[in-house]
Formats: C-alpha cells, sequence, structure tokens
C-alpha cells in the first residue's frame, strides 16, 4: 500500500489499473502451466519461458486492441477472457465431452459467439466480474506454481562430474590415431534374428550393403535398459546408471537428470581433452534435455510446444500453422529429413569431431513409407504401435531409414579426410506389445537391437565382447585413442512402474 507526503495511506490505483488486464492474461497461461506441472519430471523449466513469453504477449495485444475499441477496460478485459478460453481451453473440454471434433466444434463456436455478442452489448459496468474472475484466475494458477515450485526444490541437478555417479574413474585418452568418431543412433531398430522371426521380414540387404562399406554387425547385440535415455546415456557415459535409485530414489520419476548425462557425456569430456570437438544432432529432442536447438521447437511429434498447442483450436487447421494431424506429421518429416543433412554437412567442418547423431526412426510415429513418401497410420492406440498392425507400418519406416543411413555413411566415408569410425548402433529393439507378444517376449525383444560398426584399419573387423551397447564406446576408446577400460559385463534390465527400479533379466 503507497503513503502520501502526508503520512495518509492512499488507494493502491497501479493494482486496480492492472487487475483487468491481469486476468486474462492468468487464464491463458494457466494451460502452459499446467501442461507443465504434469510433465516436469521429463523437461526442464528451460522449455517454459518462451511459450510464456509469446503468451503474456498476446494476451496483453488482445486486451490492448478490445480496450482500443470500446475504451472501456471491464469490457476489454471480458472479452480477452473469452477469446483466451474459446483458444486455448477448446481440447480440454472437447476431451471431457468425448465428442469428435467435426460435432463439438460447431456447439463451441456459437456458445462464445453468442456470450461475444452478449458482452459487446452490455451497457452495465462489469467491474464486479472483473474482481470475481481474477480472483478465480489467482486461485487457478497458484496450483500448478506451486507444484512447479516445490518439484524443482525438492529435485536438484546432478551433473556428469558428480562422483556419486560412477563405480570407477575413466582415465583420460593418449593415443595419436584419433579419427572422427560417429555415433548414429536409430531408435528402437531391432536386431536382425528379430526382425527374422518376429516380423517375417529379411534386413539382409541393408545388413549386406553395410559390410559393402566395411561395416561388421554384431549378431548378439542388447542394450542394458528399456527405454532411450537410459541406453544411450549409459553408452555414452561407458557406464551403467546402476548408481542414479540411490542418489534419486528408487521411486523417482525424475528423468530430467539421464537427458543431461548425454548432452554433456564422460566420452565428450574424455575426448574433448585430446581435441575433439562434440557435435549433438537429433531430428527429435530424445536426447535433449532443454530442447533441440537445431530443429523447431514445433516438430517433435511430443515436445512441450506441441502438445500445448495440439490442445488449442489450432488443432482443427493444418499447414504451417496448423496443429492436426497432417500437420504435426509434416514438421516431423522435415525435421528428419533437415538433421540428416546436418549430419552429412558434418565431414567437411575442421578438427576433430566425436559426434552423436540420433533419429526417432523407424520408431513410431510412423509418417514414412519405404520410399520417403507421407504415410498416415491408422491406429488410435499405443496397443495399435505395438501391434501386428504397427509392425507393419515400422517395417515401412525401416526401410525408408535403412537409405537414409547408407547415405548418411556415404556421405561420411566421402567427406571425411582420414577414414572415420562409425557406429550405427540402435538405443534399444522395439517397443512391442505385451499384449501381441506376451510380456516376456515383449521384454526379450526390447533389448535386441542393431550394432554395426565401420572400423578402419582392422585387419579382422570384430564387435565388442561382451556384446552390450554400454561397451561399444569402451571398445571404440581403446582401438583408437589409447585408453584401456575393461569390457562390462553384460546385463538388462525391463522397464518396470519406476525408472530406477533396476531389476536384472535373463536374456534368451
Amino acid at each position: 500500500m503507497g503513503r502520501s507526503s502526508g503520512g495518509r495511506y492512499v488507494r493502491p490505483q497501479v493494482l486496480r489499473r492492472l487487475a483487468p488486464a491481469l486476468y486474462p492474461l492468468l487464464f491463458a497461461v494457466f494451460p502452459l502451466l499446467s501442461l507443465f506441472e504434469h510433465n516436469q519430471s521429463e523437461i526442464e523449466l528451460s522449455v517454459l519461458w518462451l511459450p510464456l513469453v509469446a503468451t503474456t504477449v498476446a494476451a496483453a495485444l488482445l486486451y490492448g486492441v478490445f480496450w482500443l475499441v470500446f475504451r472501456r477496460k471491464a469490457k476489454a478485459s471480458a472479452l480477452s477472457a473469452l477469446v483466451v478460453f474459446a483458444f486455448f481451453y477448446y481440447g480440454t473440454f472437447a476431451a471431457a465431452v468425448g465428442l469428435a471434433d467435426r460435432w463439438f466444434f460447431p456447439l463451441w463456436a456459437v456458445f462464445f459467439a453468442l456470450l461475444a455478442v452478449a458482452l459487446v452489448r452490455v451497457s452495465r459496468d462489469l467491474t464486479s466480474l472483473t474482481w470475481v474472475l481474477g480472483a478465480a484466475a489467482l486461485v487457478l494458477v497458484a496450483v500448478p506454481i506451486a507444484g512447479i515450485a516445490v518439484y524443482h526444490a525438492n529435485h536438484p541437478a546432478i551433473s556428469v562430474s558428480d562422483p556419486r555417479l560412477w563405480p570407477t574413474k575413466l582415465a583420460p585418452p593418449g593415443g595419436a590415431q584419433r579419427p572422427d568418431i560417429y555415433v548414429l543412433v536409430p531408435d528402437d531398430y531391432a536386431r536382425p534374428d528379430v526382425l527374422r522371426h518376429y516380423f517375417r521380414y529379411d534386413d539382409s540387404r541393408f545388413l549386406h550393403e553395410l559390410e559393402r562399406r566395411g561395416f561388421v554387425v554384431s549378431p548378439r547385440s542388447r542394450s542394458p535398459y528399456s527405454d532411450s535415455e537410459m541406453n544411450i546415456a549409459a553408452a555414452v557415459n561407458l557406464d551403467y546408471l546402476g548408481r542414479l535409485p540411490a542418489i534419486l530414489g528408487k521411486r523417482s520419476q525424475d528423468v530430467r537428470p539421464v537427458s543431461k548425462l548425454i548432452e554433456d557425456n564422460r566420452a565428450a569430456r574424455l575426448l574433448r581433452s585430446v581435441g575433439y570437438r562434440y557435435v549433438h544432432l537429433d531430428t527429435d529432442e530424445v536426447t535433449f534435455d532443454g530442447g533441440n536447438p537445431k530443429i523447431s521447437r514445433f516438430a517433435p511429434p511430443d515436445s512441450f510446444a506441441n502438445l500445448w498447442l495440439k490442445n488449442s483450436l489450432l488443432r482443427l487447421i493444418g499447414g504451417p500453422f496448423g496443429f492436426d494431424d497432417s500437420a504435426r506429421n509434416e514438421r516431423f518429416r522435415d525435421s528428419v529429413r533437415t538433421v540428416f543433412s546436418q549430419l552429412e554437412a558434418v565431414p567437411r567442418e575442421p578438427g576433430q569431431k566425436f559426434v552423436l547423431f540420433h533419429t526417432l526412426l523407424p520408431h513410431d510415429p510412423y509418417v514414412f513409407g519405404p520410399h520417403g513418401e507421407a504415410v498416415t497410420f491408422p491406429g488410435h492406440s499405443d496397443n495399435d504401435l505395438g501391434s501386428r498392425l504397427g509392425m507393419r507400418y515400422y517395417l515401412k519406416q525401416l526401410r525408408y531409414l535403412n537409405g537414409k543411413l547408407l547415405g548418411a555413411v556415404d556421405a561420411i566415408l566421402a567427406g571425411s579426410k582420414r577414414p572415420p569410425v562409425v557406429v550405427i548402433q540402435a538405443d534399444e529393439g522395439f517397443q512391442a506389445s505385451d499384449q501381441t507378444f506376451g510380456e516376456a517376449a515383449m521384454q526379450q525383444i526390447r533389448v535386441k537391437g542393431l550394432i554395426a560398426l565401420h572400423l578402419p584399419g582392422a585387419r579382422k573387423p570384430t564387435v565388442p565382447e561382451p556384446p552390450n551397447t554400454v561397451n561399444t564406446l569402451r571398445f571404440v576408446l581403446n582401438r583408437y585413442v589409447g585408453t584401456h577400460y575393461p569390457m562390462l559385463r553384460s546385463a538388462s534390465y525391463p522397464e518396470q512402474d519406476f525408472p530406477y527400479q533396476f531389476e536384472q533379466m535373463r536374456v534368451r
């Protein structure tokens, strides 16, 4: 409360001026804050700021337009709130009612059009409505803000240099060969024997093309975990993540530290110490904890920005500004093509390079046919994706990916000044549905993924033993940069109710 020069208290005029413009803004940011709160165990706070600022500016501009038209603050704020609610809350109410858009949208549009006409024509003062709606908006946003603040206070970040993480310290490299090292990670690329047995698909043509380019393929490769982030983090940190349960808690749902261990990893740090530059590329956001700077925020199918706006009225339109299925799928296709092009350009960059490239393909969403044509998956559930129907679309996308990988390998080999190491290593195998294969078979399929290695200068190229993805970079660094890291025992831990609930499985 302000004080005048005569010592008397004055009314909070600033608050009165701001109140009409404030509550439409609060209604606008609530869906954003609520969505973030429900997903904060998987995404960093940094992804929230840009959409939060954009929403705030848009709500303020909307209020300004209505104020210029009507010159009445309360009416301008009420109309602004109405537009905000109609735009951002459409998907929430459509899902609650359970009607398809073609039925629900006309009802929604008529309802809000009638409210807008009533607000425009009303002549009475709406100040009381302003204070009621303002109080409701404050209560509404207070809940997710409190939840976000408490969560981040209770879940501090960890660093790759945290001595609690790793059972052994890794000595720095010292060898003289030091070729460029490329690690290409296709998501859910199943092992050849899995493709033959469960998919009735022969991948030998692709494998033959790799062998013709000097690759050796591991017939018994597998991964330590059943999800992408943990497997990639284990691979680039050259060790299992077995100490995370003690640090974070066995029942913790906070998987953000795993993505941090990919962005800043031990392999990159070790190789930087002998002159390498870390190049990190991803067609999605899987290996980034705060958004992928190389692609649009709206390109990844399940990005925070995509989830936010596909719940708005924009879900009804396509094109570059739309968020219907076709628009989202096309943006994802563009990101795949773009980042593969970026990968193919890396060999021409100067200096020694350690390159980590991840692509969500052949994992769903299934948007590519075998020749790169656009396809639309007809299923509507996660079980459909891992079903026999999903397997057919998976194979189409895998065939397209094979061509992209071979093109990338050719560009890497042709553009490198000296023969590079190239690792093609799936994070894990196919994400099968337990309803299709049964629980036991599903777990087995999940940890059996492709490993293929291009090892220049090797007379008889071999694969790491034991052939677990956690050992691949240990094997590569020992051969080319003078390290002497022991190979780790091979173990796999299937997905449980909690991400850090590690129970070793028996692999057949």
